[in-house]
């Protein structure tokens, strides 16, 4: 089964971003909100809505398997990916990333998630919330490709044992 058309479609994610090196330099607390600028490149504020990119990726067969490109709250600091805004990602996906989907086999997840995950384009590894929504969405069509639920694809491509039980359930 092969992916017919790859689709990028900004978003919100569940979470905000907030400027961590402008907390740390004393920006004030208003209830939810932070008051003064932010100091961390790509910040309009110093909390501001969080942001992902959807992924669809429309196999062969007419389903449609997704995952979401979303970040951590604290982008941009202490060495992490730099803030992930969609209008910024988009058009790299459309350029550099769709050309690598479409057309590509998605019978087994492994292989395809390694190769996204070691990719690098300019010299540079893809940013950590690409490289998520990627491998969310090809181990989404693996799994729609095979008929068989994503943990059975992650058991069987990791040689696990698929264990059809409940999880116990823990009482404090």
């Amino acid at each position: 089964m092969k992916i017919k058309q790859a689709l990028f479609t900004a978003g919100y994610s569940s979470f905000y971003f907030d400027d961590q090196q402008a907390i740390k330099n004393g920006a004030g607390h208003d209830g939810f909100i932070y008051t003064g600028a932010p100091v961390t490149p790509g910040f309009t504020s110093v909390r501001q809505a969080g942001e992902c990119v959807s992924v669809q990726l429309i196999l062969e067969n007419g389903a449609v398997a997704v995952g979401d490109c979303a970040a951590v709250q604290y982008s941009g600091a202490g060495g992490r990916d730099p803030l992930f805004l969609a209008e910024n990602f988009i058009p790299f996906l459309n350029d550099h990333i769709k050309p690598l989907l479409e057309g590509r086999d998605v019978d087994t997840f492994l292989p395809n998630a390694r190769f996204f995950d070691k990719l690098r384009i300019d010299g540079h590894l893809l940013h950590t919330a690409v490289r998520y929504g990627l491998s969310q969405a090809l181990l989404d069509a693996t799994a729609l490709a095979s008929g068989r639920l994503k943990a059975e694809v992650v058991c069987d491509e990791w040689q696990l044992p698929c264990i059809p039980e409940a999880i116990p359930s823990v009482s404090y």
